[in-house]
């Protein structure tokens, strides 16, 4: 369906190498575009790793065999004729997006990895606002992170007095941290006897598809997570959780998320890891009091529905007025 203003691509990848953070949140955005009445097309280099759903929400392109990406970009982008493209690099292209943006092409940025990039908007992925970088306009904090909506406006979570179920996930990227974590449970009485999941990088897929971790983050009691876009939903279902970055743009994140009380962040590269992983985990199986008070700090502060103020805010700004051609 296309709406009044037209179309949007998206460009976004996920894998083992980038994670999946990148596509589940543009999926988010792309669902509120949707909504909102636009059409859309998704530009990926892996088809092969997309989030379900995203088929039916947008027309798909694949970048994966182009010699020359940017050229492909604006080949699809003028056939489709399409009015803005938002980039959510792993590392942006800076002049790929210089380029596009002198051809006519709007362009927004979604992360906080855009290099020397400069776009018409960057949305950071943050729990708290910060100031902007020079000469970039920039939105930034609780309000505009994105996610699906099964996160929005989500009830009150009630906090049972003992941990029976924790999950980890450090999302789509392969790590050995993963078998460090795994290992640290097993070798403590009081967490072994809890039912464990642990969504390994070669679960995170079906047929080609992105499995959604909705269900495991609402029936889990803790969670060890990494320090991407799954950190954002936990703190949406008011889900406490053990922070660990496993890289080197999730620090940041992962500061802010202990700084504003909704759990515990853990860096793998600091001595005794393994040992604080046990005793922490513990220590929160154990403190019902303290895990309520994550859980209500999370849902406070994030409402799950930055995709559609996002929506909008593009629509408003960028949208509203005629199509140029290109």
């Amino acid at each position: 369906m296309t709406g009044q203003g037209g179309r949007i691509a998206i460009r976004a990848d996920g894998g083992g190498q980038i994670g999946l953070g990148h596509v589940m949140r543009c999926l988010a955005l792309a669902e509120a575009l949707h909504a909102m009445g636009f059409g859309l097309d998704w530009l990926t280099a892996t088809p092969g790793v997309l989030p379900a759903g995203a088929g039916r929400l947008a027309c798909i392109h694949d970048l994966s065999g182009c010699r020359d990406e940017c050229a492909a970009i604006a080949g699809i982008l003028s056939k489709q004729t399409a009015r803005l493209l938002v980039g959510d690099w792993k590392v942006t292209d800076t002049a790929c997006v210089a380029a596009l943006r002198s051809a006519g092409w709007p362009v927004v940025l979604i992360g906080g990895w855009t290099g020397d990039a400069i776009g018409d908007l960057h949305v950071r992925q943050s729990f708290v606002e910060q100031p902007p970088a020079e000469s970039r306009r920039e939105l930034s904090g609780a309000a505009w992170l994105l996610l699906g909506e099964p996160y929005r406006n989500a009830p009150a979570r009630e906090t049972r007095s003992t941990v029976a179920r924790i999950l980890v996930s450090l999302g789509g990227t392969a790590t050995p941290v993963l078998d460090r974590i795994r290992a640290a449970i097993a070798g403590n009485p009081d967490l072994a006897r809890m039912a464990l999941e642990i969504r390994a990088p070669a679960g995170a897929s079906q047929s080609g598809t992105i499995r959604p971790l909705y269900d495991a983050l609402a029936s889990a009691d803790l969670a060890i997570l990494a320090g991407g876009t799954t950190l954002h939903e936990a703190a949406a279902l008011g889900l406490p959780a053990l922070c660990i970055p496993i890289a080197a743009n999730q620090h940041d994140r992962a500061g802010q998320f202990q700084a504003r009380g909704l759990g515990v962040t853990i860096d793998p590269d600091t001595p005794c890891f393994d040992r604080r992983i046990s005793e922490t985990l513990a220590s929160l199986a154990a403190d019902p009091a303290r895990r309520a008070r994550m859980a209500r700090r999370g849902q406070s502060l994030v409402d799950g529905r930055g995709a559609i103020r996002l929506a909008r805010h593009l629509a408003e700004r960028f949208l509203t007025a005629p199509p140029e051609s290109q």
